[in-house]
This record gives C-alpha cells, structure tokens and sequence, in this order.
C-alpha cells in the first residue's frame, strides 16, 4: 500500500510550527477530548511518558470539557436518570454506567477525584475539541451524551466561538492558580461528524479553530497541532479514511504520530522513543514455542532492551 512519506503523486505539505516548550519523558500529560485523543494519548503513554486519558470519557464538545473539570458531585447528581435497569448520567458516557444510582455515584466520584489531583501536578492539559454542536435537554439543559433518547427530547445549537473562548480563558485562568507551570495544546479532531451533516460540519469546525486561535494567540503556553488540517490537506486522499469515510485509517493515525512527535516532543529524546517501540514490537510478536531456544534468546533480548529503558529513563 502506497503510504503518506512515499506518496509519488502531487501534494501539499504542511509547515508545521514547532513548540517553544516541547513534552518531556519526565512530564505529565492529561488528555480529554473526542475519539481522536484515543488516538494519541494511549499511544504516547505506550512509549513510556506518564499520561492520564479521557478520565470522563469521550467527551465532543469544549463546554462540556470544561464543565466535567469543575462540577461537583452534587452538579453531577442532578444529571442522573435511569433507563430500564441501568442508571446513566447525561454529562458522561462509557464506560459510566451501574445497576444503582449509589454505584453510579461512586464512579463518578472516583474520577472527580482522580482528575482533580492531576489538574494539580500534570505539565500538560491536551483537549481536542470535536464539535461546536451542543444539545440541550428539555428539563436538564446542555448535555454531553444523548445516550440515544427520542430526538424530541433535545434541542441542537450552534456554540459561538466567543462563548468557547470565554469559557476556556476563564477555565485556563483558575487552573493555572492551582498549577502555575500548566501548558495547554489544544487540537481540532480530524473526524468529520457527517451525521450533523458535511455543510454543518464544516460550520462547526471553522467555528472551533477560530476559538482555538484566539485561545493560542491570547494566553501564554497553549499551543495547537493541527490535525485537522494535516488530514485534509497532506492526507486528503480517501485511501487515508477508515470504510465509514470519517474516521482516519491506521495509515493516517501513523503519520499524525509521527508530526505531533516531530512538533511537540523533544529531539533528544527520540531513541529512548524508538527503543520503546523496539519493546512494544517485540511483546507483540512472541515465539510460537515457550519452551525453545529461540524463545530463551528472545526473552534475553528482550530484557536487555528493558533494562536499557529503565536506565535511560532514569538518567
């Protein structure tokens, strides 16, 4: 299969603004977005930085981002309903779900706390805003999951980027009292939401990265990897797209990694990163037969590489 490096056919390449304050190994990062930060969180988490992903689950909107960063249990309480025999919560989606309301509770309250910690000690706040569609609910007001109620029960609205900007600046301001040091990347998802539309989609997004750029542009340390434009300029060829046409292909998760790696994590530090991945490769392709010679030296050098990470990790 043709890939994005070696792609022979006429294409445009983005210039991409390199980070003044590049991620380090030692440096602790807190991921919440849409499905794309499933995409990049895990992944760096795998090489061995210390990162915390989606604590509330996949979250689409950036007001609803910002109210699961600051509600309290009682704010979360009044968004609890019961469908059938599983008690849900309109602000949150899987894997938030129990048999008792008192269940539902607690694992809400488990990763309040969870996440209020962090916001205290991490270096990083990553968000990837999914859309600027939010929907209301008739009696709760604005949710963060339909969980598949009639559409009668909600109403859909546009958020303006003057509401998304406010919000953010607010919320960039208090948690930076708590944690002066904090750094924010924010990112557009490359996902289109074709359900709302490709007319409305488009609205959307637009309507996102002008709020994204007068939060980079208007506050210290918060940076942005476009994704977006990576997916629809470099990579603009369906082949790049999974079967639903929406979703970017393993191909294209790849070379996202590899631009984000490029533009915010640091040079030096790249074959403690290659070494990881020399593990993660190894583990993934183990002997047929546990008891063989092949398997013995294999698992030699597999520790050897392990013991080289630790060292390096602790240098």
């Amino acid at each position: 299969m043709m890939s994005a490096d070696s792609n022979p056919f006429r294409r445009t390449v983005l210039r991409l603004r390199l980070c003044a304050e590049p991620m380090g190994m030692e440096e602790k990062s807190l991921w919440m977005g849409s499905c794309f930060t499933e995409n990049l969180g895990p992944w760096l988490g795998s090489l061995g930085y210390p990162v915390s992903s989606n604590p509330f689950g996949v979250v689409f909107h950036p007001l609803m981002m910002e109210k699961l960063l600051f509600a309290s249990i009682e704010d979360f309480q009044a968004f609890h309903f019961k469908r059938g025999d599983v008690w849900l919560n309109f602000l949150l989606g899987a894997p938030f779900g129990a048999a008792s309301e008192d269940e539902l509770g607690r694992q809400i309250a488990e990763a309040v706390l969870n996440c209020r910690q962090q916001l205290r000690s991490v270096n990083w706040l990553v968000l990837t805003f999914g859309t600027a569609f939010l929907y209301h609910h008739r009696d709760c007001g604005p949710v963060g999951k339909c969980h598949k109620l009639p559409s009668d029960q909600f109403e859909k609205r546009l958020s303006s980027p003057e509401e998304i900007v406010h919000s953010w600046k607010e919320a960039i301001i208090r948690l930076r009292q708590d944690n002066p040091g904090l750094r924010v990347l924010l990112s557009l998802s490359p996902v289109r939401h074709s359900r709302d539309g490709l007319e409305e989609n488009a609205l959307s997004k637009a309507t996102l990265r002008l709020a994204i750029e007068e939060l980079r542009t208007s506050l210290p340390s918060v940076y942005y990897f476009p994704a977006w434009e990576i997916m629809n300029d470099e990579l603009r060829d369906y082949r790049f797209y999974q079967e639903d046409l929406v979703h970017p292909s393993e191909e294209a998760i790849a070379y996202l990694r590899k631009k984000f790696e490029h533009t915010f994590l640091r040079e030096e530090e790249e074959n403690y990163r290659r070494l990881a991945e020399d593990i993660i490769r190894m583990e993934q392709h183990r002997p047929a037969w546990p008891w063989s010679e092949e398997a013995r030296l294999w698992q030699n050098r597999l520790e050897s590489k392990k013991a080289e990470w630790s060292d390096r990790k602790r240098e």
